[in-house]
């Protein structure tokens, strides 16, 4: 039966359901390293570095060599086991080799073998385009089908119990951002659909994470306007400019800017009958027709980088 990899949350692998025990804190950093490198050959040296980074112990490739041995005993198959027969030495040492191909020695190192389906951040991926893909094609309740199975996959931060060394931190934050894309995915849907009412609480919860997502903040005014209550979504702009002024010292940017002028001219287009579909295909506010789009949604980083030539408004 197959294996199942989980990164969405603490390190996990399953067979059959049932949990498979990863042993020490640098056993389960090597198969993170793994399953970022999956299918692929990672070096001896790549491994070392990954592990101890500039300070390897004079063990360190003996050490590897170990959690490699440790981790594939983890890995194998206990029903493969129990099939094998001490009196047919060849067949037992055959299936022994088979047992151990989840990761392979290759020169000069070695590869974590996973198949279509096993890792839950590569069937995250795939649900989370699936989903933008419908909202890009103004199907909101498809998208929301989709980013729910995506988000349902998530379990805590990603590898959260694993040490986070410059081998794997830039692949964590990484998936960090796309389920951050999620949830701003998942709640254009549900705005989209008519939901408005009960998604501001959700939203609320989710900003007092996330406080510095632009595009977060726009649902909960677009929410808030939707719900009739346009005074909160004006409040609701003052407290995202001074977050993201406070946090990272820039203006909030075009698109939140431009939602909030279009609110305070009660521009029909942001009414649910008038702006659903683009809404789900584009994001809060988005334009009606015969309007210019908006600029796409930037992350936290590029406002650092793009956003310092707005003056405050």
């Amino acid at each position: 039966m197959g294996l199942w990899f989980g990164v969405l949350g603490p390190l996990q692998v399953a067979r059959d359901g049932q949990a498979v025990r990863l042993g020490t804190r640098k056993q389960r950093l090597l198969l993170t390293v793994l399953l970022l490198e999956r299918n692929r050959t990672v070096s001896l040296d790549d491994l070392v570095g990954a592990l101890w980074e500039d300070r390897p112990p004079k063990s360190a490739v003996f050490n590897v060599r170990t959690y490699v041995n440790q981790l594939r005993q983890a890995l194998r198959d206990p029903q493969e086991e129990k099939a094998q027969r001490p009196h047919e030495e060849k067949a037992r040492k055959g299936r022994a080799r088979s047992s151990q191909l989840r990761i392979v020695g290759r020169r000069p190192g070695y590869s974590l073998v996973v198949d279509s389906g096993e890792l839950d951040s590569v069937e995250f991926g795939r649900l989370l385009r699936e989903g933008r893909a419908e909202l890009a094609r103004r199907a909101p309740r498809q998208a929301l089908r989709r980013l729910s199975e995506a988000l349902a996959l998530w379990r805590g931060r990603p590898a959260e119990d694993v040490p986070r060394t410059l081998a794997v931190a830039g692949w964590l934050d990484s998936l960090e951002e796309q389920r951050c894309l999620a949830l701003e995915a998942h709640a254009a849907a549900r705005l989209s659909l008519g939901e408005h009412d009960g998604l501001i609480t959700d939203l609320r919860d989710l900003l007092a994470v996330h406080p510095t997502r632009e595009r977060l903040w726009g649902h909960l005014m677009l929410a808030l306007y939707r719900s009739g209550d346009l005074a909160a979504a004006l409040s609701a702009y003052t407290t995202a400019r001074r977050s993201l002024t406070e946090r990272l010292g820039v203006d909030p940017g075009a698109d939140l800017v431009a939602l909030h002028g279009r609110m305070l001219a009660r521009d029909p287009a942001l009414d649910l009958d008038a702006g659903a579909a683009a809404a789900g295909a584009t994001g809060p506010g988005a334009p009606g027709r015969g309007r210019p789009r908006h600029r796409g949604h930037r992350t936290d980083r590029d406002h650092h980088r793009g956003h310092r030539e707005h003056g405050r408004r």
